[in-house]
């Protein structure tokens, strides 16, 4: 077999070899994310492993190559040796998880991360695991360098295209992992897809080699002239330790625009490898001599560095870009690929150049290739893993993104000048282009990209003042201010909003159910560990029977961006006395704790994500059930936008595996899962959590345990029908981490799961066994669940409780409120007592909008007392005798909470504090009417509340009241006019400070144009 015909054979093998290594880098990464967690200090120890063991590998096998007479067949065995390595590599990760739990495990309390000790441990144990296939992996560019250089004309053409091969087939695995394996075949299969790849490349290997001729015989000694050049592996590492550096630098910058998702890393890495596999292709044409590629390192030097500048200069051009792309009906991939090439391609085509050419630079002839590529690969890994390691913990933290790329262009530029001295006679023009290298660096500072720092992988830009902004180890935090609320984003996806004083919860009760649905079941619970600080809105309303509250946090810049904030908001959460902060990896944590806590509290907020789609899977549901008291309770949130039908029954089916009893609540818009090993919220438990803190659980709009039970979506055997015969998402198969991204691709809306499980809704039995199940109905009808009130009203027992509920349900849409009415009329007519008709009609009648027409309810012999008291209360108002209001105060603070006229009792007792113009009497009015607009979001008790907060001198408690009035449900178009009418009368009639007004001018023009005729 001709030399030609066995490299043409090889480079396809060694294509193949490049597509099982990073297949085998992306299933290991994950493989130790479970063992070590996802933190930085993790995630770095087990990178710097794996590329600690590619050059030693090479390093070996370029001290061995001259002696090895048939290269080729070596090159199939180190094959082989990589699938069987392969296979044993999660028989090391196990019992490396044995050894570590017993050195560091069982603690008394969660640990924080990192320490030496662990730090040495992360790295021992991946390099001892990963050695055998990580070395044999590096060993082969040497070998296959040693068979294919015949001639010293031939080592940079050659060991370039070798090296550009294996890189494109890198691309290839990386695009082949996350694209098709995971997602198609999960974790394990993915390994063995590879090690098939190793073993058919060892079998063809095999057969070349049996006809391959055989390498030429190594010089005896240095030629005249022709020593090596040892001062390129110095200059090669550096250019290691800058170009991995820009990888983690754009990395950083692009998730911002890609997103956080397997597939935007798997695109943004096959874009930067694919850029080096063409610079490198290229390049090794024009590394003939040494004069020559000392002239083409340089070059590539000073093109990194002008080129990474260029990018950086025009990266805030790349969110309206990648907009206009999306918008214009290109797939969101091909969008996402774009925008890598945009940034990534040009610098990497300089960096891929620059192996072959210091290869060329190094070696002494032919006979010296494999030496001199494996000593190159060498020097340039070790300068890689240094540029990973210090540009994630150190350079990018203390210099910024501006900081960063000038630093990296500078160390360019000082590379090119220090080629102009490697080779005789010195290359002066080279020289002089390195000084202006280094001169354009220093006046062509770039400004930092705040474009692409405030948009997110929606494609979105998030206006308001930056607070609070920092660059971390692992994420880029920020807080803006934006209408009266702080924002807090990682890496450009919204974590969570922080809250001022008096603000409207709206939509943001799901975080006040997080911490208090553990109490709801568990009443007696008294220590509670909560998954994720984001903006401490959980911790403001963890109820008062807590005692002991630990928070585990990934990102350290979060705890310090609440931290600017606290001064600002109602209450801080971090200076609560049974609060203990440990910034580190969930799973780490708690592996490493031997503590049961009486509940556990999961909110990660982007559970596709690398730190948070972990916290989905069957292992940490069992790890967190082993962290749990015998009757413990656990609860994980998700977002509905975040899972279809068929990811919903996945979750469900995995909780149902671990736990034996599940429930799945929505309060509001977020889905909350509760499992525990025991039985769950009843009424018993939510009477008795309600009796230990009254106060706390009237903040949450549970003030009996109806309030909680028509939360419930599923029951434990709805649960289990529901997810009967789902996949479960596990550690092997992430179903949520490889499907969640491409719903938020599609823009699907997200589950809507009262419909969804409507037939397994345990709501309508329930209630049709209680005393309230009219008040069931009117709980869901205040939160627009329209149907789901009307199937629990007709599975009420008694015909004239489903005639009201049927009348309620049509009260509700527009242009059936007249024949509603009506409707409840006629059912007093024939049972005067039903007080829930009743009700309707007399604040129809009260407010004034229903009193002819026959509309008016019927007189009654015996009034009900509460109805007596509202009735007195609701005239006196209407004629503005406030004094006679006040003199009802103790029969209308009366008024149980399960009655019609609740609301409009509470909203009397505001309206004469109101009235007096008393502002320590309307903060009083606040606080009555806070958890009136939790239970009943509608526009008169948001109104009443705004009037309070004008009153008390609490502007964010009136633009946040005004604001819900507005963003809220109206019955007509008439309604939403009146309304929007006195929000805008009563915005007039209220100065706002300078530093609302941005606030106070969004929402005066919203009322405007609400308040508009038609």
């Amino acid at each position: 077999m001709s030399i030609g015909a066995s490299l043409a054979g090889l480079v396809a093998c060694f294509l193949l070899s490049g597509l099982a290594g990073l297949v085998y880098q992306t299933a290991w990464t994950r493989e130790f994310a479970f063992l070590f967690g996802t933190s930085e200090l993790a995630v770095a120890a087990v990178l710097a492993a794996y590329m600690g063991g590619l050059a030693a590998g090479a390093a070996v096998a370029g001290r061995l190559a001259a002696r090895i007479r048939r290269p080729v067949l070596v090159y199939g065995a180190l094959e082989l040796g990589i699938g069987v390595a392969a296979l044993a590599v999660p028989l090391g990760v196990r019992g490396a998880t044995w050894i570590y739990v017993a050195l560091f495990g069982g603690r008394a309390d969660p640990p924080e991360a990192g320490g030496l000790l662990a730090a040495l441990f992360y790295t021992a144990s991946s390099f001892v695991i990963l050695l055998l296939p990580t070395g044999f992996m590096g060993a082969t560019l040497p070998l296959l360098a040693r068979h294919a250089v015949r001639r010293d004309r031939e080592i940079g053409a050659r060991v370039g295209l070798l090296y550009a091969v294996n890189t494109l087939g890198a691309v290839l695995g990386t695009v082949l992992a996350g694209f098709v394996l995971l997602p198609w075949v999960g974790l394990r299969l993915t390994v063995w897809v590879a090690v098939g790849v190793n073993l058919l490349v060892a079998v063809l290997a095999a057969a070349i080699a049996r006809g391959a001729p055989p390498p030429p015989s190594p010089a005896p000694g240095p030629a005249a002239g022709r020593g090596r050049i040892e001062a390129i592996l110095p200059l090669i590492a550096l250019s290691g330790f800058v170009s991995f550096a820009y990888e983690v630098l754009w990395t950083r910058l692009l998730g911002h625009v890609l997103g956080a998702s397997v597939y935007a890393f798997a695109t943004m890495l096959a874009t930067f490898l694919a850029g080096i596999a063409l610079g490198s292709a290229v390049a090794s044409r024009f590394a003939r001599d040494r004069r020559s590629a000392a002239i083409g390192f340089g070059v590539c030097q000073l093109g990194t560095a002008l080129l990474a500048l260029g990018a950086f200069a025009g990266l805030d051009a790349i969110p309206d870009l990648a907009g206009a792309m999306a918008s214009g009906g290109s797939d969101r991939l091909l969008v996402d690929a774009a925008v890598s090439a945009l940034v990534l391609l040009p610098s990497t085509l300089c960096i891929g150049g620059t192996f072959p050419m210091a290869v060329r630079l190094l070696a002494r002839d032919e006979s010296d290739a494999a030496a001199a590529s494996a000593r190159v690969y060498s020097w340039n890994t070790v300068g890689a893993i240094a540029g990973a390691l210090a540009a994630g913990f150190a350079i990018i933290p203390a210099l910024g993104f501006v900081g960063t790329v000038v630093a990296g262009a500078l160390a360019n530029a000082g590379l090119a000048l220090a080629a102009a001295f490697l080779v005789r006679p010195n290359l002066r023009r080279l020289a002089v282009a390195g000084v202006a290298g280094l001169l354009a660096v220093l006046l062509l500072r770039p400004a930092p990209p705040w474009n692409v720092l405030r948009s997110t992988s929606s494609l979105q830009r998030h206006d308001g003042d930056v607070v609070y902004f920092g660059v971390g180890r692992s994420a880029t935090v920020m807080v803006q201010e934006y209408l009266g609320r702080w924002e807090l984003r990682t890496n450009g996806l919204s974590e969570a909003s922080i809250l001022p004083p008096g603000f409207v919860l709206g939509a943001f009760q799901t975080s006040q159910w997080l911490s208090s649905l553990p109490a709801l079941a568990r009443p007696e619970a008294r220590s509670m560990l909560v998954v994720g600080l984001g903006g401490g809105l959980l911790l403001e309303y963890v109820p008062p029977t807590i005692e002991d509250l630990e928070v585990v946090e990934l990102e350290p810049l979060v705890i310090e961006a609440n931290r600017v904030v606290a001064p600002k908001r109602g209450r801080d959460p971090l200076a609560d006395p049974r609060l203990r902060l440990r910034v580190n990896d969930a799973r780490g944590a708690l592996l490493l704790t031997g503590r049961r806590f009486d509940a556990i509290v999961s909110q990660p907020s982007h559970p596709w994500t690398a730190g948070a789609s972990p916290l989905y899977t069957r292992e940490f549901f069992s790890l967190a059930r082993s962290r749990l008291a015998d009757d413990g309770v656990f609860v994980q949130w998700i977002g509905p936008g975040f899972v279809d039908a068929a990811l919903l029954r996945t979750i469900l089916a995995t909780l149902c595996d671990v736990f034996e009893q599940v429930e799945l609540y929505q309060p509001h818009g977020g889905l909350l899962f509760l499992a525990s090993a025991e039985a769950l919220v009843d009424e018993a438990s939510v009477a008795k959590a309600i009796a230990s803190a009254p106060d706390h659980f009237a903040r949450l709009g549970v003030l009996v345990p109806e309030d909680a039970l028509a939360a419930r979506l599923l029951d434990d055997a709805g649960a289990r029908r529901f997810s009967e015969g789902a996949r479960l998402n596990t550690d092997d198969w992430n179903r949520l981490q490889l499907e969640a991204p491409r719903l938020l691709r599609r823009e699907a809306p997200g589950v809507d799961a009262p419909r969804l499980l409507a037939e397994h809704d345990p709501l309508p039995l329930g209630l049709a066994r209680s005393e309230r199940g009219l008040y069931g109905v009117r709980w869901l009808l205040a939160r627009g669940h329209t149907e789901r009130a009307r199937r629990v009203g007709r599975a009420l027992p008694d015909a004239t409780q489903r005639r009201v509920a049927d009348a309620l349900v049509e009260l509700e849409k527009e242009g059936r409120r007249r024949p509603a009415l009506r409707a409840l009329r006629a059912i007093l007519d024939a049972e005067p007592d039903a007080t829930e008709a009743r009700a309707p009609l007399l604040l129809q009648r009260w407010s004034g909008t229903a009193a002819t027409d026959g509309l008016a309810p019927p007189p009654r012999g015996l009034p009900d007392p509460a109805e007596a008291a509202v009735g007195a209360a609701a005239e006196a108002a209407r004629d503005e005798r406030w004094s006679a209001v006040r003199e009802g105060e103790a029969a209308l603070a009366a008024v149980p909470p399960d009655h019609p006229l609740h609301a409009e009792a509470q909203r009397l007792r505001a309206a004469w504090r109101t009235a007096s113009g008393d502002p320590a009497l309307a903060a009083e009015a606040l606080g009555i009417l806070d958890p009136v607009t939790v239970r009943t979001a509608t526009p008169a008790t948001f109104f009443s509340r705004a009037e309070a907060a004008a009153v008390a001198g609490r502007p964010e408690a009136l633009l946040s009241s005004l604001e819900a009035l507005l963003q809220g449900r109206f019955r007509d178009l008439e309604s939403r006019r009146r309304w929007a009418y006195r929000a805008r009368r009563l915005l007039d009639d209220v100065p706002v400070p300078d530093e609302l007004a941005a606030w106070e001018s969004v929402l005066r023009a919203v009322a405007e144009a609400g308040s508009r005729p038609g």
